[in-house]
């Protein structure tokens, strides 16, 4: 018999019980627990629903204290009829015929300039009202602006007037101020626009005046120092300059006629005379028209004369007489080209002889004109000059008329559509929707402090929180029920409780011949969370079944389910005794009224229990049980308690968590499992208990008495004989 620790191989991993290949038993949970979601807003919902009422009372104690403001509205018309001067902008008030003045009427209102007449107008500095807190008329500007909201409705000529004031009449005094406070400022720009302009225009007609008549004179006395025919008319006959546009027109066509032959007769001389098909290029005329008509019928003859060689041999007559043909044809050809040539080459020289002769005459034409062509044009500078002085002075004259007259047209532009009423009902605060967002805001601020206090709460409470922090699958699951002590097994058989120990006996069973379990080990991570209710009704489960089970108290510092066993048998040394080497595992274990169910109960109470636990009888009595028993079932204390239950896992060949609700939390959970696997135990799973019980409700076998009817007292046995 060796020590544990030497032989591995009585603690391989079981497969069986996990995922397959290993996998992690977490990886198919939801990532979002339903049932924690459940239970949080039934434990949390509290919490935002009364600050949601909390908010909901502080905002209807906010907008009652709150100023009241009331909103007058009213929006103008921008006529098209604005008031113009000519083409000059600027002594216009408003040219609203584009979107950009309609723009510019809209900025104009809220302008400070205006907001200050508006100040003005109403008395708002001495109005402690208005504004209690501005000190200064910059900050009463800034508060007047706040208030007052003038937009262009698009699409339309309106602009809209708004004013929020906590003074329903002033807020209707606000709106109409601004209205007359821009046409006032209006009219007044206009008026000094429109002084400044009839001064300047007086000053520009005198003076224009001045040069009309200067002008007008000059023109006068040219006429009476050049007495020049056709001085002021267009020309015509009888004048220098009449003869000289004759002579010139009369030169143009002559070059012209001379280029087109020059043209043509260098055609002519490219021409290649054994050639006639070059003739295509050249332009039409009474000389090429009869080479044309010639070139046309040697191509005619030609067609003849070589359909004739497909048919006939050259000594026919036929393919002789298309010969013939064709050579006559071409010879006269190249006499007509020969003559049209000499033809156009006399055209040519008269054509150069009268253009000669022309520009003779122009040239002489020219001397005897330019000094009236000199004459005629000073004569039309002077006189243009004096026209254009006299239209100026006319342009002068139109604007100052018109703008005398705009001195007596209305500056306005805007009129009423919507006239301004004191308003009846305040605009703000509004009551329902600063009591909705106090609501809302405190809704989700306390749903922010659930959300904290559900992530700080570390208590277990679902099957799928105990797979997270073990990392272990989950055997069983044991459902609330009235009873919670005993063999619920024997005492109550057909329970939802006595049948969910019989799956965790199915689920615990080997899986076949080279699964070894003989040892399985339950524990907790903390007391009271129903380790030992676990181990006796698995135990009494597997007797039942017929295996012949062991069941063992581990638990040296507390009495647990043994206690009954103490008190009935002073003196017996129990598993503390067989530990210390007082006795023997023959007197540690008795035979208890369940057929095939023994027990080694813990002995005396010790204080020395880890040292105890640490040697190696433990393990030998584990081996020795195994040639006794088939099933060795082991209830140790809490894991987080002592480091007895990491004792004893490591010689147990199986080891499993009892997770109570609302027992130990998640950290302590990890822990344990952690603390387990550190020393070695083989953790396969954890049972699930909805309805844990505390450390003095643990089961006693005096129950398994009575759950088999009167079978006596505990009676202390040898063990069995070795099983082959």
């Amino acid at each position: 018999m060796s020590h544990p620790l030497s032989r591995p191989e009585s603690h391989p991993p079981s497969t069986a019980l996990g995922p397959p290949g290993g996998t992690d038993p977490t990886f198919f949970l939801p990532k979002v627990e339903v049932s924690r979601i459940g239970g949080f807003l039934k434990r949390w919902s509290w919490i935002p629903l009364l600050l949601a009422i909390l908010g909901g009372v502080a905002g209807w104690y906010v907008a009652k204290r709150a100023t009241k403001y009331y909103i007058s509205h009213g929006s103008v018309y921008v006529s098209t009829e604005a008031p113009k001067i000519s083409d000059i902008q600027a002594a216009t008030t408003e040219e609203s015929r584009d979107l950009e003045q309609m723009q510019s009427v809209e900025q104009g209102m809220l302008s400070n300039m205006l907001l200050m007449r508006v100040s003005d107008r109403l008395g708002l500095a001495k109005d402690p009202t208005f504004a209690p807190e501005a000190t200064s008329d910059q900050q009463r500007l800034k508060v007047l602006e706040d208030r007052l909201t003038v937009v262009l409705r698009r699409g339309t000529r309106l602009i809209d007037i708004t004013v929020e004031d906590p003074d329903p009449e002033r807020a209707k005094n606000l709106v109409e101020a601004v209205k007359v406070e821009y046409e006032t400022l209006s009219a007044e720009r206009q008026e000094t626009i429109l002084a400044e302009m009839i001064e300047g225009l007086n000053a520009e007609e005198k003076s224009l005046k001045s040069k009309v008549d200067r002008s007008q004179q000059a023109v006068r006395d040219f006429r009476e120092q050049h007495p020049v025919p056709g001085l002021d008319g267009e020309p015509g006959t009888g004048t220098a300059r009449d003869e000289l546009s004759i002579l010139g027109s009369q030169l143009t066509e002559a070059k012209t006629e001379r280029l087109k032959l020059e043209s043509e007769r260098e055609a002519f001389s490219r021409l290649d005379p054994q050639n006639p098909d070059a003739l295509a290029g050249l332009p039409e005329s009474g000389a090429s028209s009869e080479v044309v008509e010639l070139t046309r019928e040697v191509r005619t003859k030609k067609a003849e004369f070589a359909r004739v060689k497909e048919r006939y041999l050259y000594k026919h007559p036929e393919y002789k007489r298309a010969a013939a043909e064709l050579a006559e044809t071409k010879k006269s050809l190249q006499a007509a080209m020969v003559t049209a040539a000499e033809a156009i080459e006399k055209r040519y020289k008269i054509a150069l002889e009268n253009e000669a002769k022309l520009e003779r005459e122009v040239a002489n034409s020219k001397t005897t004109a330019v000094d009236v062509e000199g004459l005629r044009e000073e004569f039309t500078q002077l006189k243009r000059k004096a026209e254009d002085n006299l239209e100026q002075h006319q342009q002068v004259t139109r604007q100052l008329r018109e703008a005398n007259l705009a001195g007596s047209v209305p500056a306005s532009v805007l009129s009423w559509r919507d006239q301004p009423t004191v308003p009846e009902k305040p605009s703000r605060p509004r009551k329902a929707l600063i009591m909705g967002l106090g609501t809302a805001l405190a809704f989700f601020f306390g749903l922010f402090v659930a959300a904290g206090l559900e992530l700080g709460d570390r208590k277990v409470r679902g099957a799928a929180s105990a797979m997270r922090a073990t990392g272990v699958p989950m055997l069983g699951q044991l459902p609330k029920g009235d009873e919670r002590s005993g063999a619920v097994v024997l005492s109550d058989p057909r329970s939802s409780l006595a049948d969910a120990f019989r799956r965790l006996r199915v689920v615990l069973s080997p899986r076949g011949p080279g699964d070894r379990l003989q040892s399985i080990l339950f524990t907790s991570a903390t007391a009271g969370e129903g380790a030992s209710f676990c181990a006796v009704n698995h135990a009494v489960s597997l007797a039942l079944e017929g295996h012949r089970t062991l069941l063992v108290d581990a638990d040296l510092r507390t009495p647990g389910i043994s206690r009954e066993h103490l008190r009935e048998r002073a003196g017996h040394l129990g598993l503390g005794g067989y530990l210390e080497g007082r006795a023997s595992a023959a007197d540690a274990c008795v035979r208890t009224a369940v057929p095939a169910l023994y027990l080694i109960s813990s002995g005396e109470l010790r204080s020395d229990a880890s040292e105890l636990l640490s040697r190696t009888r433990l393990a030998a009595l584990l081996d020795e049980a195994g040639n006794w028993f088939d099933r060795v079932v082991i209830d140790a204390p809490s894991v987080l308690g002592s480091p007895d239950a990491q004792t004893v896992a490591r010689s147990a060949d199986r080891t499993c968590l009892v997770v109570g609700e609302g027992g130990s939390d998640r950290v302590e959970l990890r822990e344990a499992a952690k603390q387990l696997r550190a020393a070695g135990a083989n953790l396969v799973g954890f049972i699930w208990n909805e309805h844990p019980v505390g450390r003095g409700d643990a089961p006693s076998l005096a129950v398994v008495r009575e759950g088999l009817g009167n079978r006596g007292n505990v009676d202390l046995i040898v063990p069995p004989p070795h099983r082959s």
